[in-house]
């Protein structure tokens, strides 16, 4: 029967165990550790670490057999010193970046920030060819005949806006501005707004079905 205890194996023991030890080793090492690291910098010649028991041999060899060796390496070689002070490195593209040229007709916009939107959703011609209209020319007549169409005939609009009459007249027959009624009784009940007809019939008929195929065996 399983008692809900465990027993740990040898290397959850020792997991275990190198954790307790580090834990209670760390206030040792970190003991005095600010004024051990000044003590170690503020040495003239800070002390080379160990080498490996095969790289000292490897190094005790060399010095034995070339000893000129390190001597050559603690005097100072004037001419390669001035070898390395005249050396210096200067660089140069040697296909430069061609600077894309420009149309003076059609040039670049200078300005980045967005563009804003216009009240009718595109920006209007600064030039009008004659016989031509904007949208926001074509309002403002059609407003104006609405309002007074004695004053504001076809004639005077095309005479105007340099328009044909004919098609000042095409406008103002299959084009309206939108009106905004408001009633002046505020308070009215809704009404409904579906089908003055139901789409659902029902009939107190049932309809004829399709015989089977058992009824055409037995037939």
């Amino acid at each position: 029967m399983y008692d809900g205890c465990f027993e740990l194996n040898s290397s959850q023991k020792r997991r275990k165990m190198g954790k307790i030890l580090s834990l209670m080793g760390r206030p040792l090492r970190n003991f005095n550790v600010e004024s051990r690291a000044h003590k170690i910098i503020s040495q003239e010649k800070p002390v080379p670490a160990p080498k490996h028991k095969s790289d000292q041999l490897i190094y005790d060899e060399i010095m034995k057999n070339h000893p000129e060796g390190s001597d050559e390496t603690q005097i100072k070689h004037v001419q390669l010193d001035k070898y390395l002070k005249d050396v210096y490195v200067k660089s140069h593209d040697p296909n430069p970046p061609q600077k894309a040229q420009t149309n003076p007709d059609r040039p670049l916009p200078l300005n980045r920030h967005q563009v804003e939107e216009y009240e009718y959703g595109f920006k209007e011609p600064d030039k009008i060819p004659i016989g031509k209209t904007t949208l926001r020319q074509a309002l403002q007549f059609i407003t104006d005949h609405h309002n007074d169409s004695k004053l504001h005939t076809p004639q005077k609009i095309a005479q105007d806006y340099q328009i044909p009459e004919e098609s000042i007249k095409n406008i103002l027959k299959y084009y309206r501005v939108f009106e905004v009624y408001i009633p002046e009784q505020r308070k009215v009940k809704a009404k409904f707004a579906g089908p003055s007809v139901p789409r659902i019939k029902v009939t107190a008929q049932p309809k004829k079905q399709l015989s089977s195929g058992k009824d055409k065996d037995d037939t």
